[in-house]
């Protein structure tokens, strides 16, 4: 895996400095059951009917799915009056646990966003976990960083458009006090974005430190 993101030394990463007034910058009611928290059915009605279960273990097996996910396929196909043959689900289960549990395979499953629900056997689960550990922090600090890159891009646009909104005020006849009113107006909400804006940008520095640190410490576990 590359890591793209590079640092600079805190020397020559300074806050950055803004020019004043502007900146370039149906399932439908035959599906039966309860949802699963990302909101997707587990099966539908005619999925249990024609279920094979051994195949269906082996896939959320293969996926680092828990055992809830095959108490919601129980509970969903109850009500389609179909009792889950949990036997050879647990056979397929296991076989899918085998291509899941790969030691290898977990710091790319934390860097990409993935979740561990702690299913790898206890003779593997310290390792696997201390690898899936560290490509999450790599992704959840890049996520930060994307964040607050986002916030700033915000409100650096909110920014710009004092200045449309200023300037169409000011458009219509005004007597001095009224336009001493409103530019006033607008310099105080410019001078509250700029603040913010560099109290995001000092927040954006210390995130993209630590996702050069968990890049680095990352590293140890390719």
């Amino acid at each position: 895996m590359k890591f793209l993101s590079s640092r600079l030394p805190a020397r020559t990463f300074p806050l950055r400095h803004r020019v004043r007034h502007m900146r370039l910058p149906l399932v439908g009611l035959a599906l039966l059951g309860s949802l699963l928290l990302n909101g997707c059915a587990v099966m539908s009605a005619e999925e249990c009917t024609h279920a094979d279960w051994y195949a269906l273990g082996q896939a959320d097996g293969a996926k680092g799915r828990d055992r809830q996910y095959l108490q919601e396929r129980i509970s969903v196909c109850a009500k389609a009056q179909v009792t889950a043959d949990t036997g050879r689900y647990a056979q397929g289960y296991a076989q899918g646990l085998q291509q899941y549990c790969v030691v290898e395979n977990a710091f790319s499953l934390g860097a990409n966003g993935g979740q561990y629900k702690g299913v790898c056997p206890a003779a593997i689960d310290p390792q696997f976990r201390r690898r899936f550990d560290a490509g999450r922090a790599i992704y959840d600090t890049r996520q930060e960083v994307k964040r607050l890159q986002e916030r700033i891009n915000d409100k650096e646009r909110e920014l710009t458009q004092t200045h449309k909104d200023e300037e169409r005020k000011l458009r219509d006849p005004k007597n001095a006090d009224e336009r001493r009113r409103i530019q006033r107006d607008f310099e105080q909400r410019r001078h509250r974005l700029r603040s913010e804006i560099e109290q995001l940008d000092r927040q954006l520095y210390r995130a993209r430190d630590q996702q050069y640190d968990a890049e680095r410490r990352g590293r140890q576990h390719q």
